[in-house]
């Protein structure tokens, strides 16, 4: 126990440490684990390239050797052709048959009835490439000479259009999986290499920082906590009487906030009281607001009468002004049928004068002078009257006008009365308003002055609960005070330990 702290921390370094170790080399394996497998796969490649490249080379010379002869001595020197151990060639006619094989027993087959080790047919696919792009290449199971065993094979087949040839050689590929597997076997040593550098850089690391780490614990932790428990003591005497005045200032606030909550709780039912009365005043103030609302609606309803009242007088002052124009119009007119009937009255004398001088020639003429004369008279008395009974009208209209005048002027002064009336009760309206607002503010900050009393009040029960709480605390405070005296003793001992097992 005694030089627990500086183990604790040597192993929370190491720990770090291997873990940084073990993440940088799990990087490092992955990192080459990926380079090896695409250098083996570049390497693979290579190697097929090349045996590519190879049989092209050995099927373009075959094929442009065979195209100097004739096709019979051509397909003599395709048979007999050879090339390192096993090597030979073949040829496949268009129709997908064996044309040349170094077996001639097997010339003339279908190909499409031969299949590899692994009981796939292979030729077709070659044919098609070697049709679509004139050369192609397939891989294939097949049996080697001289051995039981089936080894892969890879195939090269380019197509010569002169007799529609495709000629076709193969290599067998254990010597590229033997390279490979070589290649193998040495990406994988280079990555236990890598490992094993790795693996010794951590250890070499690991044991420097142990060594960095008690260095740093020695200077930096166990000489700090020499002077840290020499303040620890000097705050623990501190803490004790601190602790002493606190209780007797608690002990003090303990009968003040009774006192203040007593108070507190006076004032609280008094502004319950002036809340209650507060919101009846609101009420009231509410239903005044409202029928004044309710006296505006109906001024306004008055005020539109009013202004009817106004529009229908204005329409029949027009229509007797229009009544008086027509009348003087019939007078004009009376006083064209009175012209007529005059000037008739003075044809008709003049014709009974003419009638007298003619003897009894014109004595009925004369008759039927006399009666349009009489006839003329008749009109003429007729549109005097009737010139008095229009003068009459016109009079009427005169009088019936001027009254009307009187009326719109005391329907202008009603209305002029009716918008001050409204004007005023708009006032009355928004004072009302304005007041009722008023009041409800006050009421609301009678409402939040008693939540903020009751929430004082709920203060201070819970002051008066934290000072007892308080009080307790101190006392468990006391008790820790010492119990950080007997700490400081303990650790002053575990520094010297770790002194010693340093030096």
């Amino acid at each position: 126990m005694n030089n627990s702290l500086k183990t604790k921390i040597i192993g929370l370094i190491a720990l770090f440490m291997c873990c940084l170790v073990a993440g940088l080399s799990y990087v490092s394996v992955t990192n080459t684990l990926k380079r090896g497998e695409t250098r083996l796969h570049e390497y693979k490649d290579m190697l097929y390239k090349q045996k590519i490249d190879s049989m092209e080379n050995l099927v373009d010379s075959v094929s442009s050797m065979a195209m100097l002869m004739p096709e019979e001595e051509a397909k003599k020197f395709v048979r007999s052709a050879r090339y390192g151990i096993d090597g030979y060639f073949v040829v496949i006619d268009a129709s997908g048959n064996m044309a040349v094989h170094m077996d001639q027993s097997l010339e003339g087959t279908p190909l499409s009835n031969i299949r590899d080790a692994d009981n796939n047919v292979f030729w077709p696919k070659l044919i098609e490439q070697c049709k679509a792009q004139g050369k192609g290449t397939v891989e294939y199971v097949w049996k080697k000479p001289d051995s039981a065993k089936s080894e892969a094979k890879l195939s090269y087949g380019k197509f010569i259009g002169k007799w529609n040839w495709i000629v076709v050689t193969g290599v067998y590929l254990d010597d590229v999986e033997t390279a490979i597997h070589k290649e193998e076997n040495h990406i994988q040593q280079e990555i236990w290499t890598t490992v094993e550098r790795y693996l010794f850089i951590a250890a070499l690391a690991l044991l420097l920082m142990i060594a960095a780490a008690a260095l740093l614990i020695k200077r930096y932790i166990t000489k700090p906590l020499d002077s840290a428990i020499t303040k620890v003591n000097t705050y623990a005497s501190k803490m004790d009487a601190t602790v002493t005045n606190q209780a007797s200032f608690s002990i003090e606030l303990s009968s003040s906030v009774t006192e203040i909550s007593a108070t507190m709780e006076e004032f609280s039912s008094s502004a319950t009281l002036i809340s209650d009365h507060s919101q009846g005043v609101a009420d009231s103030a509410a239903q005044t607001l409202q029928k004044t609302r309710e006296g505006v609606g109906e001024v306004e309803a008055l005020m539109e009468k009013m202004k009817e009242i106004y529009n229908d007088n204005q329409v029949n002052i027009q229509e007797i002004v229009a009544l008086g124009h027509k009348s003087k119009e019939i007078n004009k007119i009376m006083e064209f049928i009175n012209n007529i009937a005059s000037q008739t009255r003075l044809i008709a004398f003049n014709a009974a004068l003419e009638a007298a001088s003619a003897g009894e020639a014109g004595k009925r003429f004369g008759v039927v002078a006399l009666e349009i004369r009489r006839l003329a008279d008749s009109v003429m008395e007729s549109t005097k009257e009737i010139e008095a009974k229009i003068g009459e009208i016109v009079a009427a209209v005169s009088r019936q006008v001027v009254a009307s005048e009187k009326n719109t002027k005391g329907i202008e002064e009603g209305l002029t009365y009716s918008e001050r009336t409204v004007s005023i009760i708009y006032d009355i309206e928004k004072a009302a308003d304005q007041t009722t607002d008023a009041i409800r503010q006050i009421v609301l900050s009678i409402q939040q002055q008693q939540t903020a009393g009751e929430q004082v009040l709920t203060a201070l029960r819970q002051i008066k609960e934290g000072t007892n709480d308080n009080t307790a605390m101190i006392e468990q405070t006391k008790a820790v005070s010492k119990e950080l005296a007997i700490l400081a003793e303990e650790l002053e001992c575990v520094v010297d330990n770790g002194k010693k097992l340093n030096s």
